[in-house]
């Protein structure tokens, strides 16, 4: 009978040992979670203009299509945009025609899309020129942006490898980092005004595109 009392001592106490540790561990688990969610947040300018100079990052894709649209943004009209490629794809595919396999390119310069195979460089876009990017609200891997001059605007649908996201992402901070470089240069009184005036152009839609 002792020793049966014993024995269930001995076992709530690990019991109550156990608990503490799993909550401590949970606690700890918790802890480094949240430290690295804020540690994520953190993009310094310094740390993107690393991140998109030079070739920038890329990011494997395939071309849905391109549509010439009436305005520089807007959701419906991106959307429509979309539908209608997507339509055209499948249109396609059932003669045998496929999409072509791409790679996006995202740096300083702003985007490039390359053909996989060939590497040749099939459009090149300065980020003062791209004023709407829409993501495909019925596609988490498919996106769109709206690219060109007054009057001269172009939709490009793109159908990513994994989730679009990312790539929504990274264009956001780009053109994010490109307007604080700008006002940082708009501050300086030896900053020369007329050369900035083409890149502001485009200015004032970059932190609207998302």
């Amino acid at each position: 009978m002792s020793t049966d009392m014993e024995a269930t001592t001995v076992t709530s106490d690990d019991l109550d040992s156990k608990t503490t540790t799993t909550t401590t561990t949970a606690a700890t688990v918790e802890s480094k979670t949240a430290f690295k969610k804020e540690k994520k947040k953190e993009k310094t300018d310094e740390y993107l203009l690393a991140r998109f100079q030079g070739d920038g990052v890329r990011y494997k894709a395939k071309m849905i299509g391109v549509d010439d649209v009436p305005e520089p943004r807007g959701d419906k009209m991106s959307q429509d945009s979309m539908m209608k490629l997507k339509g055209m794809a499948v249109a396609a595919r059932s003669q045998g025609k496929h999409k072509q396999r791409i790679w996006v390119n995202i740096s300083i310069s702003g985007i490039k899309i390359i053909d996989e195979k060939t590497g040749v460089i099939e459009h090149e876009h300065a980020v003062n020129k791209i004023s709407f990017i829409a993501r495909d609200v019925t596609d988490n891997r498919a996106f769109g942006y709206v690219y060109g001059a007054e009057g001269q605007h172009q939709f490009f649908a793109i159908k990513t490898a994994q989730q679009a996201e990312p790539l929504v992402i990274d264009l956001k901070d780009l053109f994010q980092l490109i307007f604080n470089m700008k006002t940082k240069d708009s501050q300086d009184p030896e900053h020369d005004k007329p050369e900035d005036a083409v890149v502001k152009n485009g200015g004032d839609a970059l932190l609207k595109v998302v």
